[in-house]
Order: C-alpha cells, then sequence, then structure tokens
C-alpha cells in the first residue's frame, strides 16, 4: 500500500507537471504562431526574396516608348529597408541576348529614362516591329539584390517563379487628337476629334478613362475603347449618376505602340430623365348604372441609372396640375380606383392623366428634376 506521504508527493509532483505546462503553453503558442506567420509573410511580401511567385521583382513594371526612348516606371511600394532599384534591358532582336544593366535608381524614385542607344521603328526581316525588354530588381540595405541577376528565376522552375518583364518600340510619337465635347445628354458624355492628320504607321485611336473623386488621390486610367482610323468620336455612357466627373486620355497610336495623348476632363450634366414613352389610359367601367369607372394607365419604363420614379398628374376643372401618384422605377402600370367621369350634358368627360420621370439628384434650381409631361393616349 502507498503511504501517505508517497501519494502526497506524486499528487504534489503531478500537480508542479501541469503547472509547469500551463506556464509554457503560451510561450509554445507564441513561437509556432511567430514561425507561421513568418511563412506566410514571406510568400504574401512581393518585395521577398523567398517569394516563389513574385521572386521579389517590384510590382506594375510600366513602360512609355517615345522619339528614341522609353519611360521605365514601377510602383513604388514604401516598403522599408530598399536603397535602390536597378534597370535591365535586351533587343527582342535575339532571344540569347543576355539583360544588361542600363542604370540604377536611388529609392524612393520609380521611374527611369532610357535614352542610351534607343533606336526608333525597329522592324526584323519580315517587316515586324522589334522591341526592347525591360525588367527591375532591388538592393536592400545589406546590398543584396533581388531578383538575383546572376541565378535569375526561371518559368521551367518547380515550383513557377517569374520575374517580370515588359517590351516597348520606340518611335517618333504621332500627333495628339484635337479633342472637344459634345452638347450634354443625360448620363453621357461625347468626345469628338475631327481633322485628324494621320501619320503614315497609324494604328487606332485609344481611349482611357479615369473617375476623378476629387480626393487628390491618383487617377487610375482603364482603356474602355480602341477605335478604327474612320470612327472620330467615342461616347461614354457608363454614368449612373449626375455630377460625376471623369478624366479622358484620347490617344492616337502608331504601329508601334506609341502615343500621342490629349487629356480632357468632363461631368456627367445635371439633366432630367427621359419623359416616359406609350402613356396609355383604359377606363373599365366597375358599375355602368352608377357611373362607377377605374383607370389603368401603362407606359415603357426608363432605362436611365439614375431613375427615382414617376410621377403621375391630372388636372382640375380650373386646368391646375395636381400630383396623384409616385411610383416606383420599375414599375410600368398602375390601378387607380374610383376615377369616375364627370357628366356634363349627359355626356361622359374622362380625366386627363400625365406622367414625368424624375431621377435621384436635384436640378440647378434645387427642385425635383423631372422630364417633359405626357399625356396619356385614351
Amino acid at each position: 500500500m502507498y503511504s501517505f506521504h508517497s501519494v502526497f508527493n506524486t499528487l504534489s509532483l503531478r500537480s508542479r507537471l501541469i503547472s509547469t505546462s500551463v506556464l509554457y503553453l503560451p510561450l509554445i503558442l507564441i513561437i509556432t504562431l511567430f514561425v507561421a506567420c513568418t511563412n506566410s509573410e514571406d510568400f504574401a511580401n512581393p518585395l521577398d526574396s523567398d517569394n516563389l511567385r513574385t521572386a521579389g521583382a517590384p510590382p506594375r513594371l510600366e513602360l512609355f516608348p517615345g522619339d528614341s526612348q522609353v519611360k521605365v516606371t514601377w510602383t513604388n511600394t514604401g516598403q522599408e529597408g530598399i536603397e535602390a532599384y536597378k534597370v535591365y534591358r535586351r533587343s527582342t532582336s535575339n532571344s540569347e541576348e543576355p539583360f544588361v544593366l542600363i542604370g540604377t535608381v536611388d529609392a524612393p524614385a520609380s521611374e527611369f529614362l532610357d535614352t542610351q542607344n534607343i533606336e526608333n521603328d525597329r522592324r526584323d526581316s519580315n517587316d515586324l516591329p522589334l522591341s526592347y525588354e525591360y525588367r527591375i530588381s532591388y538592393i536592400d540595405i545589406n546590398g543584396v539584390e533581388t531578383p538575383d541577376p546572376v541565378n535569375p528565376p526561371s518559368n521551367t522552375e518547380e515550383p513557377f517563379r517569374l520575374w517580370q518583364t515588359a517590351t516597348a518600340s520606340p518611335s517618333i510619337q504621332p500627333l495628339a487628337p484635337v479633342v472637344t465635347i459634345g452638347d450634354p445628354t443625360d448620363l453621357s458624355v461625347g468626345l469628338f476629334w475631327e481633322n485628324y492628320e494621320f501619320p503614315q504607321d497609324f494604328a487606332i485611336f485609344r481611349v482611357y478613362v479615369a473617375r476623378d473623386k476629387g480626393d487628390g488621390k491618383k487617377l487610375v486610367f482603364l482603356n474602355v475603347a480602341e477605335i478604327e482610323r474612320d470612327k472620330f468620336y467615342y461616347i461614354d455612357i457608363n454614368f449612373r449618376e449626375d455630377g460625376v466627373t471623369k478624366v479622358y486620355r484620347v490617344a492616337a497610336v502608331d504601329e508601334f505602340g506609341v502615343e500621342g495623348i490629349t487629356t480632357i476632363s468632363a461631368t456627367s450634366p445635371n439633366l432630367p430623365p427621359s419623359p416616359p414613352r406609350n402613356f396609355q389610359a383604359r377606363y373599365y367601367g366597375r358599375s355602368i348604372a352608377n357611373v362607377k369607372y377605374d383607370v389603368i394607365l401603362t407606359w415603357e419604363p426608363n432605362q436611365e441609372g439614375d431613375l427615382a420614379g414617376y410621377q403621375i398628374y391630372t388636372k382640375d376643372n380650373e386646368d391646375n396640375l395636381l400630383p396623384r401618384r409616385i411610383m416606383r422605377p420599375k414599375d410600368s402600370t398602375v390601378t387607380i380606383a374610383g376615377e369616375d367621369p364627370l357628366v356634363v350634358n349627359q355626356e361622359l368627360l374622362l380625366k386627363t392623366y400625365f406622367i414625368t420621370a424624375f431621377d435621384d439628384t436635384p436640378g440647378n434650381d434645387g427642385k425635383r428634376d423631372e422630364s417633359e409631361l405626357v399625356e396619356a393616349q385614351q
């Protein structure tokens, strides 16, 4: 049998072990979480050399070719520890040609203008445009370059790794179009450029759009249209409300991808919706003996993105306009009960009905922005 002291000692030892485990458990959890977070951050950070997806190359590499030059830009992520960026270039005329260092830029700068032995309008033996290919690396505070140009990532490796590149073909910039804004129409902006003088190597017109929220942030332009040479306009119908300002870049683009750009801003005008179409009124008798009628009103619903609803009107005996029903934007019919006509000299005088559409912004006078009145056909 166990003595009282041996049992007590055993229980005391177990208690100390449990207490020790409880004390060390948070530390073990912290270490585990630290390791897990470190591993996930290595792959989440695009400028980390352990990131197998990006291999650490600076993101959003973009090129802007011009006359015997290429402007190279990339995103400055603001990450600490970056001392400088290196810019490499090669010609696409020879796929075996190595990338050559052409410049170093101190951080936080994020662009480089390449004018070193740049040739315009280069073509291969098949008369196809030739390009220059660029890539960027960064130098950290320890002098380590990422990606490593001596041992660059290869798309044949497992797992797959990529050092982002971009290509451009320098050329003399085409003339920029002279762009004007068309007459205001509801929820649309028209851009027009006539009498354009085409260069010999002209390819297309291109339109970029960015929304300007007035907050001072950098505008993000999207390519929204590529237009053939016989079309000299672009109509932007992608507005959902009045008073929205957008900035447009209309570019003439040559065969080498070089652009002559005109920048212009426009605001969707504060105009009412179009009047509803095919507005009709149909009377239905509930009791001919007592001259009791209902009226059914129908119309084709509007398509404006800022439509707030419809207003039904009638007129009184003194020809004053009286508001009746407010309808929702998707409505296209309403039944009004008890619309008994007047009996004058034993003749029924039916009421006249009107409708307007109104949007969700006030007019310039501060009042509800309504379309023209439409009288119902009976």
